[in-house]
C-alpha cells in the first residue's frame, strides 16, 4: 500500500496513484469513465487529498460552484434567505462560496465583493442585500450569471432580480395603521440606497391615498437598531408625538420601540422583513413577511436556470408578494408579563 506524503497531497499526487493524467483528475466527473472515476476516488480518500478551489480555479473553471455574496450582515434576513439558498444550489450539486460584503456610505453591495467570487472562476452569482444603485457592476460579472435578490436594482446583461412587492408590502401597512385610527404616521427611514428610496415613496403613496399629506413625516434613519432608536429618541426629544412610526425594517422598529419605551411615549410600530427575533412574545413587533423561504427558493432555480441556460427565455425578474403579520406593537395590545399572549393573525 502506498504511504502517505509527508506534505499535503496534490492533484499531481492523486494522479501518480490512481496512474491517470493531472487533466482527467481535474476533468468533468461525466466525461470519465466509471473505472478511471472510481480510481481516482479511491487515492482521494486513500492520500487524504483536500482540494485548493483558489488554485484549482487557476487552472479550470469551478463548474461546481456558486458564488454568494453577503450584503447587510446586521440584518438576519440576508442570512435566512442564504441558508435556504444554499440548501438549494447544493441539491443541485453544487458547491457554495460566502464574501462578506463591505457596505460603502449606506448605499449597498459594490462590485467589489461579485468580482473576489467572479476570479475564483464560480459557474454563477448571488447577491444577497441592497446593492449600489450608482455602481455598474458589468466588469465585475463579465459573463457570469448573476442573481440580485432583495435589491431594487436594474437588469442587466447576464443578471436576473429577485425582489419584494415593496409598494405593497408598505400599502399593507398604511392601510392596517390608518383602519385602526391612526393618521399622524411617520415613516422612519433606511438611509440612502434603492430599497429605502422605494419603501419611502410608498410611504408618500399611501398618505396621499388616504387623505394624510398633511401629516406625512420622514425621520432620517438607517438600516440598524441603533438607528432607529437614536432618530426616533431625537424626535420625540423634539416634542413631537405621532400616532405611529412606520419603520424601514425590523431592527430600525426595534431602535424605535427602545426610545419610546424610554421617554415614556407610546405609538403604534411597524417593521418590515418579519425577521424571527419579531415573533418573540416580549417584542411582538407587527411587520411585513416578505417570505425568506420563496426569496432564498426562487432566487437559487433562477440562477441554476441562468447557468444552465444563458440564453434561455424565462422570467429574469421575479416579484415576491407579501404579507402583513399583525401583532400587538401596532394593535394596542401592549404584553406585560403575567398577562396572556396576544395571538398574531395574518392580514393577506
Amino acid at each position: 500500500m502506498s504511504q502517505m506524503p509527508s506534505r499535503r497531497p496534490t492533484i499531481r499526487d492523486v494522479a501518480k496513484h490512481a496512474g491517470v493524467s493531472k487533466s482527467l483528475v481535474l476533468s468533468d466527473p461525466s466525461k470519465v469513465s466509471s473505472l478511471r472515476r472510481s480510481r481516482v476516488e479511491d487515492s482521494i480518500r486513500e492520500l487524504g487529498y483536500q482540494p485548493n478551489l483558489a488554485a484549482r480555479s487557476l487552472v479550470a473553471e469551478n463548474r461546481h460552484a456558486i458564488g454568494v455574496v453577503l450584503g447587510e450582515l446586521h440584518n438576519p434576513w440576508v442570512l435566512e434567505v442564504a441558508e435556504v439558498a444554499r440548501e438549494a444550489l447544493q441539491a443541485a450539486g453544487f458547491d457554495v462560496l460566502f464574501s462578506a460584503a463591505a457596505i460603502h456610505d449606506g448605499r449597498g453591495i459594490g462590485p467589489a465583493e461579485p468580482q473576489a467570487l467572479r476570479d475564483l472562476r464560480v459557474s454563477g452569482l448571488l447577491v444577497l442585500g441592497s446593492a449600489d444603485d450608482t455602481a455598474s457592476f458589468e466588469t465585475a460579472f463579465g459573463e457570469t450569471p448573476a442573481v440580485f435578490v432583495g435589491s431594487g436594482r436594474e437588469l442587466q446583461a447576464n443578471t436576473a432580480v429577485v425582489s419584494v412587492d415593496d409598494e405593497q408590502g408598505f400599502g399593507l401597512v398604511m392601510d392596517h395603521l390608518v383602519a385602526g385610527g391612526h393618521q399622524r404616521i411617520a415613516h422612519v427611514s433606511g438611509g440612502p440606497g434603492p430599497v429605502s428610496a422605494q419603501r419611502e415613496a410608498a410611504y408618500h403613496r399611501a398618505m396621499q391615498r388616504h387623505g394624510l399629506r398633511q401629516h406625512v413625516r420622514v425621520v432620517e434613519a438607517g438600516p440598524s437598531l441603533h438607528a432607529g432608536y437614536d432618530a426616533v429618541a431625537q424626535l420625540l426629544a423634539s416634542g413631537a408625538r405621532p400616532d405611529a412610526l412606520a419603520c424601514f425594517n425590523d431592527l430600525c422598529a426595534f431602535g424605535a420601540i427602545q426610545a419610546l419605551d424610554e421617554a415614556g411615549a407610546s405609538a403604534a410600530v411597524t417593521g418590515y422583513d418579519n425577521i424571527s427575533l419579531s415573533s418573540l412574545k416580549r417584542i411582538s413587533l407587527t411587520s411585513v413577511d416578505s417570505d425568506f423561504q420563496d426569496l432564498g427558493r426562487s432566487s437559487a432555480r433562477l440562477l441554476l436556470q441562468l447557468v444552465r441556460s444563458p440564453e434561455g427565455k424565462f422570467t429574469r425578474q421575479l416579484t415576491i408578494s407579501p404579507r402583513l403579520v399583525v401583532r400587538s406593537s401596532s394593535t394596542g395590545n401592549t404584553q406585560l408579563p403575567g398577562e396572556s399572549a396576544v395571538g398574531a393573525t395574518l392580514v393577506e
